[in-house]
Formats: structure tokens, sequence, C-alpha cells
């Protein structure tokens, strides 16, 4: 029990000196308990309290811990405390005024712990990580942060990530006929091609069995299914347009809109035969895909879509103008094996185009 006594007696002195005159206080610093500080060249100020521990983590490993006040121990308090009683006595007006000192620990490579254990003047520290120095001003105060993150990263720069233009351009969308022939052609296909590989859909989504009806007595335009692929910001839409009226009447696919709200889109794509009989509806598919910067328009799916479609008032090509019908298709194979060619639309004594078969061998 004595040697016990012996052994606690300068922790029993340094507390009473210590906190002499003082009223111990825990409180912490409300809406700042966490704090991210820059890694700079300047002075961070930081207040600690006598009974909050404040862990500071730096960006790498911690190689040194210097400054006036700074202890591991109480008896190292203790020497702090008989240095000033001393210099009071014998510099007097050159003795240095009572610094707050701060216990320190290591807690890992690259996080320290302080607390405040007795009050004074400003403690400043520096903290060296490799190369990097770290300057502080320790105060005791009522009000302490809880934890302290020093980071490398310019304020406001903390998630960013350094993009090169070669990254850019590979993650840049090729907007091209191809493709967008592509899309359409796969979509037309859903059905089928699903069926058999569902993977060419990954990331596909779609609405079907839609009724989104817009446009006027006369011409009635529906989008029937809505199929999308965000990876290439693509909108594929599957519509009919219906004359209502008596007389026929054209529109040009590629002048279609697609409507969203107060925004309106002109399509990449269209198939259709721009022409609608009277009392007859035609099919009609279009893509959006981008938007008119070249960049993406990251629509939703969701939107309730209308269609924009025109009627082109211009007077029809002539017929000799008008390509045959189904020029590249073949012809029909009679029953003595020749093959009938496709007639050219015009008069009855217009000659047959010299096609080739490409479907027929003997």
């Amino acid at each position: 029990m004595i040697g016990s006594r012996t052994s606690a007696t300068p922790w029993l002195i340094f507390l009473l000196v210590a906190f002499a005159g003082t009223r111990a206080k825990s409180q912490v610093a409300q809406g700042q308990e966490m704090v991210t500080l820059p890694s700079r060249n300047s002075v961070h100020e930081l207040t600690l309290n006598s009974q909050v521990a404040t862990s500071i983590s730096f960006p790498s490993e911690i190689t040194l811990v210097t400054g006036y006040g700074m202890v591991q121990d109480a008896s190292r308090a203790q020497e702090i405390i008989d240095s000033e009683v001393v210099a009071a006595a014998t510099l007097k007006e050159l003795a240095p005024e009572k610094v707050t000192i701060v216990h320190y620990a290591q807690a890992s490579k690259d996080t320290l712990v302080v607390r405040a254990v007795r009050r004074g003047t400003p403690c400043y520290v520096t903290v060296r990580c490799g190369p990097k120095i770290n300057l502080f001003k320790f105060t005791s105060g009522e009000k302490a942060n809880i934890a302290v993150i020093i980071s490398d990263k310019a304020p406001g720069s903390e998630g960013t990530i350094e993009v090169t233009k070669p990254d850019i351009l590979k993650t840049r969308i090729d907007f091209s006929s191809t493709e967008l022939l592509s899309i359409l052609s796969r979509a037309k296909s859903r059905e089928f091609l699903e069926s058999v590989n569902p993977a060419l859909y990954d990331g596909w989504s779609q609405r079907r069995g839609l009724n989104l009806v817009s446009g006027t007595d006369t011409l009635t335009a529906s989008i029937n299914e809505i199929q999308q692929w965000p990876k290439k910001d693509a909108l594929v839409f599957r519509c009919r347009v219906s004359n209502n009226g008596e007389r026929e009447f054209r529109f040009k696919p590629g002048d279609v809109r697609v409507r969203a709200g107060d925004a309106s889109y002109a399509v990449q794509l269209a198939d259709s035969s721009g022409v609608v009989p009277p009392g007859s509806t035609t099919l009609l598919d279009v893509v959006l895909q981008g938007n008119t910067a070249g960049g993406q328009e990251h629509l939703s799916i969701m939107n309730d879509f209308r269609l924009e479609v025109a009627i082109d008032g211009s007077p029809p090509p002539p017929r000799d103008l008008l390509p045959p019908p189904n020029p590249l298709l073949p012809g029909v194979e009679r029953p003595d094996g020749s093959i009938e060619m496709p007639v050219p639309a015009g008069p009855k004594d217009s000659l047959r185009l010299p096609l080739p078969n490409f479907y027929h061998t003997k």
C-alpha cells in the first residue's frame, strides 16, 4: 500500500494544480462534432476540452509531434508546472506564462488523440506527416470537436476525380446513323430476340400498352410503346398515325417531334412511309438520342410524351421519280421454276428492272 500511495502522489499533485480554481466542463461543439480541415501551411485553431478527447486524423503516417505544452504522461506535465514555478521566481518579468497543457497519445499511425488538462496560453504544435508539416494552435475551452480530419484535397473538392481527355472520349456516346439503325432494329425485334438472348437487353426498360394520343380531328398520332436504353441515352417510340379525314395526307417522318412537358425534341431517326390514306393508319417508329448540343439528355421513360406530326402540304413528287415497290425483295417463283421480278410503278409498257434474286438459288 505504501508503494501504491507513493506512485499515485505525482498524479494527485498534478490534478490538484491543473484544476485548482477552475470548473471542469465536458461540452461538445454542437453541429461541429466532426469537421474536415484542408492540409495547408497556415495554423489550424482547435479548441480542446478538459474531459472530451479529440481525435485528429491525418492523410499519412505521423512521423513527428512537438510543441511546448504537449505531454504523454503526468510526470512530463509536472515538469512543465515545476519549471514555470522556478521561472516565475527567478526570471520574474521574463518568466513564461502558464501554457495550455495538452495530453496526447498516438492511437494509430495516422491519428492523434488530444485532451486539454490545464488551461493557459495557446499551445502551438507541429505535426509532421512525411514531407508535409501541419501547424496547430490548441486552446482550452468549454466546447470541443470530437473528431477532426485533415484532408489533402482542396476545400469543396471532396469526392471529385480528375478526368483526362481520353477518359472523356471513351465515355461519350457515338452518335452515328449505324448505331441509330441498330437501336431501332433491336427495339422492333425485341419480342423475339429477348426470348433467345436476354443479355442483348441488359439495362433496357419499356412501357407497353400505351395510348398517348395527340393531334386534331383529321390527324391523330398515338404512342403505343416506349423502349429505353439508358447506356446510349436512347428512347424508341413505336407509334401510329391515323387519318380521320376523307383525303390522303402526307407528313415528313424526319420532321416529327416528341414533346415532353414544355420541351420539344427533334427525332434522330424516323421510320415510316409518310403517307396516310383516308380512314387508314400508318405505322411510325422514331428514335431520340442525346440532345442538340451533342451531349446526353437523360430523359425519363416515365414522361408523359406526345407526338407532333405536321401535315406536309407540298405537292407529291412525280410518279416517274417514285422508286419501284420493294426493289430489293426477291421475285415470285413460278411453278415452272422461273422467277417473276417485281414490276416498277408506272405505265404498263415500262421495262422490268433487271434486279437479281438475292434469295433464290437453283
